[in-house]
């Protein structure tokens, strides 16, 4: 199943809203939208704000937000989420939550965010900063996540395109050729 149909890597910096605010998106960053929930719903609920996270093959963790952005964006307070833990990021402590994310679609070759989603699963949960910390500038969606998925992504640098999908004939068919 196709999750980013070659979406496009923005080779300049625009504009996004996050409810009434204005978000700056830079070029050459991927730019994929995601909503939160909290984990001890049934269902949870993908239809949940969404907002923006740069897609990070360098984040070797899961998923990074700041605490102000986990509030105001997905709206909910940190202490409605279960503790897993902690990571150390430049010799603090940074406390990871359960939550369950969602990464939703796009329109394929547009940035335009599709009626469907798809349930990452976050075994050690996401990376909460808190408030005052001026990183990550913007969520991060992290390697990690993409492997503990069992995700195929590849991007091609001519078109500046990006496609994100689960395994299907083609994946195990490019694993047996190479």
């Amino acid at each position: 199943m196709k999750i980013l149909d070659r979406l496009p890597i923005p080779t300049t910096e625009t504009i996004a809203f996050v409810s009434s605010e204005s978000v700056r998106l830079k070029d050459s960053e991927i730019i994929v939208w995601v909503s939160l929930s909290v984990m001890r719903t049934e269902q949870g609920d993908p239809t949940g704000p969404r907002f923006p996270a740069i897609l990070d093959t360098g984040n070797t963790h899961n998923f990074a937000i700041q605490e102000r952005h986990l509030l105001r964006w997905a709206g909910i307070r940190p202490e409605m989420l279960r503790s897993l833990g902690h990571i150390r990021h430049s010799g603090k402590r940074i406390r990871l939550h359960a939550a369950k994310l969602w990464l939703h679609h796009n329109e394929p070759r547009t940035m335009t965010v599709a009626s469907n989603q798809h349930l990452m699963i976050l075994p050690r949960g996401i990376a909460v900063y808190p408030d005052g910390e001026n990183y990550p500038r913007l969520p991060l969606l992290g390697l990690r996540a993409i492997l503990s998925n069992n995700l195929h992504l590849a991007i091609d640098g001519e078109p500046k395109l990006v496609n994100l999908r689960t395994p299907d004939w083609r994946t195990r068919l490019q694993r047996w050729l190479a």
